[in-house]
């Protein structure tokens, strides 16, 4: 496999090694109020109840302190993924074994129960051994249509007769893609629950409105993602501890919400609650605009970078697979994915050179992403920024605004709506993150070597990707119907910040109109008054020819002259040919 030389300066590499030893985690401090806490629990989201004080109003739970301030991505808008329901505070910890064989996934639904139920379908005899977690016997009278195969988008999708397995490894990952992307109908339930959780806040209050940000907004969201809103009101005033309790309160009556949680202390409030229709998770935070800027953003990359989502879905699942994807817990963020794969795609050599197309050689590109930040990315001294559009290394001596991060080794990406924000700075737990991605380049690597020496019949039923990602949950059709139904939250999106430009732009004038109007009042240019000037009547002769120059209208050409001439209405005294003289 040819090595990726992205980043190629000698201060931008990092070389690794692989015996380096995993560090463990360090737990987290316990409470000296040990006696006075409740015995460890967690609530209907899976959220450890000792890590914060809990006080129950109403069914609902209200979290009065948040000891992490990172744990919030601003542009994801969770503390913490509410999908998984084993996950605490304390970072997970890889095992090699584990990696190594890639059993180190969660299910991809919205709870683990349907994990648990899959592994005991798997349990139970089969008729027939599976090859390559793939089952031939898959029992399709099951009410749930659990799967029985680790690998369900190469069902009827058999590739093995490819004679590149990088080609091999692209047919996969868009068979892939098209598996875990939304169908009409999910598209559907998603914009009816957020029509009416919008409808129910505009009733409430007149002033605001809800917007959709994150994930859902840019189409990047995996099968049972929640949905991150923002609630954006006129005079700005809505992220109070009163209104989030109000606006709880409202939900819950109007059953539009349950398992209502109201983080109010936190650095940004927010309120998580499930939808009880569609049980799709929600987390609406107040008053903040750069998750909804960025999601416009994200937009134009998407739609300037071919492969950008493609392969960031992969990475998505490869990491949430791990539990690496949560904030919270020290993982990457969406936004921080998104921004290393756009940054990895604009800066290929090969693809800035036109020698290949992105879209054909997805598989190939996975593999060098795996490589690029698994092993050669010099996380100690650079840092990425995409601040004027365009990504590009920077060093980390060089950002001068900064924050201390918690240690040399740590992950810096600049905000491209803020300078001295670094998005990444919650990712502390990168040296399991950068370990997965080295272990992944790893498993596919002598996945696409052992395949490639392998006879077409051995290839059957064989799967490269799988070797990395698998799937447990639902049975999914292949249906990718993106374009049959319109995700109101883009559209939502586009009207806000189209109507947010409309006002600036009108502001704008406006205070060039007063600008310009205070100038006219300073300076006023008025016309000098007229002076009285004496005529110069010079006499010049050359040649028989006299020259005379007259100060107002009329100039009279150079004559002949015979006789002095008199310019009417000029004092007569001071003509020195007046006729009168004479």
């Amino acid at each position: 496999m040819e090595k990726n030389n992205l980043a190629n300066p000698s201060n931008l590499i990092q070389s690794t090694s692989n015996t380096t030893k995993f560090k463990k985690a360090k737990n987290p401090k316990k409470s000296r109020k040990s006696r006075k806490a409740p015995k460890r629990s967690q609530d209907a989201l899976g959220n450890d109840k000792n890590h914060i004080e809990r006080t129950t109003m109403d069914d609902i739970v209200v979290l009065d302190d948040v000891s992490d301030t990172e744990g919030y991505d601003d542009y994801d808008g969770h503390y913490d993924n509410p999908q998984s329901s084993e996950i605490s505070n304390v970072a997970p910890q890889l095992k090699v074994n584990l990696l190594a064989s890639n059993e180190d996934f969660i299910a991809l639904s919205n709870s683990s129960s349907d994990e648990e139920a899959t592994d005991k379908v798997k349990a139970q005899p089969t008729k027939k051994p599976i090859s390559d977690g793939v089952s031939s016997s898959v029992d399709t009278t099951h009410t749930a249509k659990l799967l029985t195969t680790d690998y369900p988008w190469i069902i009827n999708h058999d590739h093995s007769k490819q004679k590149e397995i990088a080609d091999w490894l692209t047919m996969e990952i868009r068979d892939f893609v098209s598996y875990i992307s939304p169908s009409k109908e999910e598209i559907k339930e998603r914009n009816d629950t957020i029509g009416r959780i919008r409808d129910a806040v505009n009733h409430f209050w007149n002033d605001a409105n809800l917007h959709v940000f994150g994930s859902y907004a840019t189409d990047l969201y995996l099968p049972g993602s929640d949905i991150d809103c923002v609630i954006i009101s006129e005079k700005g005033d809505k992220d109070s501890r009163s209104s989030l309790y109000a606006l709880a309160n409202f939900l819950k009556k109007r059953g539009l919400a349950t398992d209502i949680e109201v983080i109010a202390k936190a650095r940004v409030p927010i309120i998580k609650f499930i939808d009880p229709r569609s049980k799709i998770h929600i987390d609406v935070s107040f008053e903040r605009i750069n998750g909804l800027e960025a999601a416009k953003l994200i937009r134009e990359w998407l739609n300037d970078t071919p492969g950008l989502r493609e392969i960031t879905l992969i990475v998505k699942q490869f990491l949430h697979a791990r539990r690496l994807n949560n904030v919270h817990t020290g993982g990457l963020g969406g936004f921080s994915i998104i921004c290393l794969v756009f940054s990895f795609l604009q800066m290929h050599p090969r693809i800035i050179s036109n020698e290949i197309d992105p879209m054909e050689n997805l598989g190939v590109l996975l593999v060098e992403f795996f490589e690029l930040y698994g092993k050669n990315f010099g996380y100690d001294d650079i840092a990425i920024t995409t601040a004027n559009g365009y990504p590009i290394y920077l060093p980390k001596s060089d950002w001068k605004g900064l924050q201390q991060l918690r240690s040399s080794f740590s992950l810096a990406i600049q905000d491209p709506g803020d300078a001295t924000n670094n998005i990444s700075r919650g990712s502390f737990n990168l040296r399991d993150i950068k370990k997965a991605f080295a272990g992944a380049f790893d498993l596919l690597t002598n996945r696409c070597f052992e395949l490639d020496t392998a006879s077409f019949k051995e290839r059957i039923g064989k799967s490269v990707l799988g070797n990395v990602i698998k799937y447990r949950g639902k049975q999914r059709d292949f249906k990718d119907e993106r374009s049959l139904v319109i995700n109101k939250a883009i559209i939502e999106n586009e009207n806000y910040h189209k109507k947010r430009s409309t006002i600036v732009r009108e502001e704008f004038i406006e205070s060039t109109d007063d600008t310009n109007d205070e100038k006219d009042d300073i300076y006023i240019v008025e016309e000098p008054p007229l002076k009285k000037q004496k005529p110069m009547l010079k006499k010049k002769e050359s040649r028989g020819v006299v020259k005379i120059n007259a100060q107002r209208d009329n100039i009279i050409a150079a004559t002949p002259l015979t006789t002095p001439i008199a310019i009417p209405g000029e004092q007569e005294n001071n003509d020195d040919y007046n006729p009168l003289d004479c």
